[in-house]
Parts: structure tokens; sequence; C-alpha cells
């Protein structure tokens, strides 16, 4: 049957405007200039002298005229090392990005892997050239502060919010201040029944400095009191970072920024701002419209830990890195909310149950499975909401914290009632915290694929996803089929690639392509005239961890993460073994090359 389109997306299990299929209307989305890595299997042995990050160094050192085009520039200028991880098989993997004139290069960034005996086994990146430094920089001087990038963003998601359905009429009758929005286009709103179009007409650098000596220049050192200059109350503390941007034949000066909110809708986007004229030369959304006993959504009882306090018990872990905590927005839209507590540690709230027990068995999954300490990889405190919104069919990862609806009991289901969700959103803080994949086209199907993998491996029970939440009374149904994608109108193959605008390029459709791969090099099979041998569903999801966590950079693409899962293959099990060849398979048997 045909679906209603429903995605995870973005941190966000996205039940958008209704639009059935990949044939939901296009969007006035342009893509965003990225630079496209390169992969090089390498065997180089560094001298016996050299151990730990001088390896890398010296590896940088030799390759530079290759990578930079000259051998007059220190390496030690251009590049910084980012971070440092290793793996079970004793490779060392190092994240780095690119700098000139002291300023980062959005998308310039690189993966080293240096092997237990300090030869390279691989480098993943992009770089941009000496020569490409010298003709197209602008400057690195901006003539617009942080503070005005901040302003500029948050009174364009003012801005679309006012551009609600409606919503004018409304704001001129109950609202005096620009970003309110009546009662009932915020229920509207929040239930996904309506989409939030984009005006960029509305705001223009003028509105930023006409502002600049009575407001912002006020806030420099209080971020968050510029989003309230909109109305709007931002999530975390806003900051803007400056990058060099490669933009067709220049390198631009841009301000990184995002706007991250509740109300009066979830809501966060990220900003490329010009960091000379404040126009805003990209955006997209990354959420699009998005021991007690006790029984859960469906049934069940589960055991979990809680914290006694006073003469009752809270929902609270604290065995567990820094934490794992739960509360409730009691149907409102603020979180975190009030933290879940009960008098007897018999707990009859079932959303509030699997929140808490399915965080719990995410991070056991991901301590056990890959020795990683929460999503961060340092303990980071897991918070998840439950009862946001009214019948809300939504649940998001908002960079900090897990938010779910309670479903409006035919679409769905409350959403923390499935491993698969729960899972799949907290891989994106996991993708987010290393190789912070960029959330449009192939580098965001990317992010959602490596998202389904972890949240389908956790419970492992079938190939599907959202099958526990998704149209209660309809048996079998789920969001997405990592065997056969197309059952829920995703391609299989990269020939049917979708190449459209829509959804930021297809970010939830064609992570089929993937998931069909990584279902291949597991359970194995014979996909378009290419037989794939198992490996088992163990060996596959090491692979794939290792590859989007270790290996991958944020604008890589699919022959990118063909080159990182059959590199990460061979550094884990060897480069004639059968598990590395089985990788290479998969992917020709998708048709990614």
């Amino acid at each position: 049957m045909k679906k209603v389109w429903v995605s995870l997306l973005g941190g966000a299990m996205l039940l958008g405007s209704v639009a059935s299929g990949a044939s939901a209307a296009e969007g006035p989305v342009s893509a965003p200039a990225q630079l496209t890595p390169t992969f090089h299997a390498e065997q180089w042995k560094a001298p016996s002298s050299l151990s730990g990050d001088d390896i890398v160094w010296s590896y940088l050192n030799r390759q530079k005229k290759t990578l930079l085009g000259t051998d007059s520039t220190s390496v030690r200028d251009q590049f910084r090392i980012m971070d440092r991880t290793n793996d079970k098989s004793g490779v060392n993997h190092y994240r780095l990005k690119q700098y000139v004139n002291g300023i980062p290069v959005y998308g310039a960034e690189q993966t080293i892997h240096v092997g237990k005996s300090g030869e390279i086994t691989s480098y993943l990146g992009a770089v941009i050239t000496e020569d490409q430094q010298e003709e197209a920089t602008q400057g690195t001087t901006p003539k617009i502060s942080a503070s005005e990038a901040i302003y500029i963003a948050y009174q364009e998601a003012a801005a679309r919010i006012q551009a609600l359905p409606d919503s004018d009429d409304t704001i001129s009758k109950e609202a005096e201040e620009p970003g309110s929005v009546s009662k009932d286009t915020y229920t509207k709103a929040a239930n996904n029944d309506v989409t939030i179009p984009i005006k960029k007409d509305k705001l223009s650098l003028e509105k930023a400095a006409d502002l600049k000596d009575s407001k912002i220049e006020a806030v420099q050192t209080e971020p968050k009191s510029i989003a309230k200059i909109a109305n709007l109350q931002p999530e975390a503390d806003p900051k803007a970072e400056l990058y060099f941007y490669p933009n067709d034949d220049t390198l631009q000066l841009i301000y990184v920024t995002e706007v991250n909110i509740l109300e009066p809708v979830p809501l966060r986007t990220r900003y490329i701002i010009d960091a000379n004229n404040g126009k805003i030369v990209f955006q997209y959304d990354i959420i699009n419209e998005a021991t007690g006993t006790g029984k859960g959504v469906l049934g069940d009882t589960k055991t979990f830990t809680t914290t006694a306090s006073g003469s009752s018990y809270q929902l609270r872990d604290t065995t567990r890195g820094n934490g794992i905590v739960t509360y409730t927005a009691s149907n409102r839209q603020s979180i975190p909310g009030t933290i879940l507590t009960d008098a007897d540690n018999v707990w009859n709230d079932p959303a509030g149950v699997d929140a808490h027990a399915y965080a719990a068995k995410t991070y056991d999954y991901y301590k056990e499975k890959f020795n990683r300490n929460s999503i961060d990889g340092r303990g980071l405190q897991l918070r998840s909401t439950v009862h946001y919104g009214n019948r809300y069919n939504n649940a998001f990862w908002n960079g900090s914290q897990m938010t779910y609806g309670d479903g409006d009991g035919t679409t769905f289901i409350a959403f923390s009632g499935d491993p698969d969700v729960v899972g799949h959103e907290l891989t994106h803080g996991v993708t987010e915290y290393t190789s912070n994949l960029e959330y449009y086209g192939e580098s965001g199907a990317l992010n959602e694929a490596f998202s389904d993998i972890i949240g389908n491996d956790i419970q492992r029970k079938n190939w599907l996803v959202g099958d526990d939440i998704y149209t209660p009374r309809i048996a079998g149904d789920a969001l997405r089929s990592m065997s056969n994608p197309t059952l829920y109108d995703q391609p299989d193959h990269y020939s049917d690639l979708y190449r459209g605008s829509s959804d930021n390029g297809g970010v939830h459709t064609n992570s089929g392509i993937i998931n069909k791969a990584y279902y291949l090099l597991a359970q194995g099979g014979t996909f378009h005239g290419v037989t794939v041998n198992g490996i088992g569903r163990d060996a596959a999801v090491q692979i794939y961890y290792s590859a989007f966590t270790n290996y991958l950079t944020s604008s890589s693409d699919f022959s990118n993460a063909r080159d990182a899962v059959v590199q990460a293959a061979k550094d884990l099990y060897g480069a004639s073994s059968a598990q590395a060849t089985a990788a290479a398979k998969s992917f020709d048997a998708v048709g990614v090359n």
C-alpha cells in the first residue's frame, strides 16, 4: 500500500505535510557548496623513530605537494588535529581540519589512520590548495560581528514562523511582538499539520544594522539575549563560528550558526551567513518538521535503574556514564520538563518506562559493542522527555536531548515504545560528535542510514525500522525495510537515486541504498547479478561503526562511504579477508563505485 510520507529525519522522526512516497512537492532548496573528499589507500611505514602525532605530521609533510600543490608551506600551519581515537584492531584514527590564515575551511576535513605497526593505512579528505588560497581568499576580517550573524539567523527563523498559514491575521489580533503565533496555529504546527514556508525576503542586513547601537551591542556577551530580540527562546547558548566557505572560485568568509528552539514549534536550523554583507548563503533544517519495574508502551514488563529520593523514586540512573534521566513535558512544549517520579518504584507511565529503559539499552549497546562511553564517547548524560505536546506525531534529537511525542494513536503510538527509534535518534548524536555528516544530499542520506543501521541492530528482531510504533492497527507495517527498501518507496540501487531537492536532497529516501548494502554485507545474497557472501551482523556492524565514526568527514558521499567501509574492513579483519571482499561486493551490488 502507498504510505503516508513518514521518516526518521535529521534527528527527528518526521510526519511531514501529508504527501505520498518520494513524490512530495519539491522545495526551493539549493544544494550547498561542498568539497568532495578523496580517498587514498596507503601503506607508508613511518620511520621507527616516530610515534603518535609525529607519524601523522610526517605523512602530511611527505604528501603536501600532492595535497596542497606546494612544498613551501608548513603543514602544521595548514592542518590541526581535532580528535584521536583507536579501535580493537590497534588502528589509531586521527580527525583533522584545514585552516587558512588561522580560519577553518568549511568541509575541508581529513581522516588519517595509523596501523599498530606505525604504518599509514588510509587517508580520506578534502583540502584547498595553496594556489586556490592565494587566488580566492577574500580576507580574514569580517564586516559583521558574530552577534549580528546570530541575530540575522533568529530573525529569519521568526519570519518563517510568522509565515505559518493564517498567522498574519492571528498575530495582528493576538500579539504585538514579532515571532508570536496564535494558539491554534501553534497547535497545528506542533502536530505537523502545516509546513513552514521559507520567506527570506522578510529579513535584510539593514534590520540588524538598525538595531546595532541599541540592542546588538548591548548583548555582545549574552548570546541568548539576541534570540529574545526575535521573541524566541533558544535551547542552547547561540554561537557563530567564522569559516572560509568554498563557493565557486572564492573562499567566502562566513559565519556558521544555528537556531535551536522548541516554541512555538520545534526548529533546529543551521545557517551559513556571509560575514561581509549578512546575506544567508545557505540554510537547512536539522529538525524538519524533526531498579524499578513497569510496563512499556507495548505492555511488556521491564526492569531498569532508578534513584531513591526522599519517600519516592526518580527515573534517574547514575550507573551509566554521567547518568540517564527521564522527564515528562506533561503534554506541554517545554523541555526537559519535570523529572518522572513514582511512590513505590512500580511505574505506570509506559512512555517514560520505555524512554528510560531504551536509553539505557542504547548506552549499554554502544559500551559493550564498541567500548563507547555514551554518545559523545565521554559519558554525556542521556536526557529524555516524554509526553511532549498533544498527540504529537514526532520524536527528535535536538543536539542535547531526546524528545518523544505520544502519537495520535492511529499513525503512531508513543514514539519511545520502539528501540529502533530510540537507537536511531541517539545515533544522530553519535554522528554529530564524530563525522558530523552534513545533513544534505548524499552525506545526509549516509547520516540517516547509519542511524537506521544502529537502531535496527540494537533490537535485531528483523530488518524493519519503526515497526513497533507505526500504524498500530496494521500488522507488520513499518517505516522502512533494510532488506527491501522499495517496500516503502526507497531506492535500493544507485541507478535509482533520487536527485531532487525535496527533503534536503532526499536524505531519508536515498538512505535505502546504503541500508541495502549493509543488509547484503550482513546477510548475503545475490542482487543485480552480484553475489555477496554475508559475514553476519556482528562483523558488519563493527565495520560500519568504524567507517562512519573514524573514517568519514562531514561532506562524504556514497563513494567515500564505500572506500571507508572497505578500508575499515581491511583494517579490522585484513586486506585479503572475506569481510573486506564482501564489503566491496555489497557496494558493487547497489551500484556504488
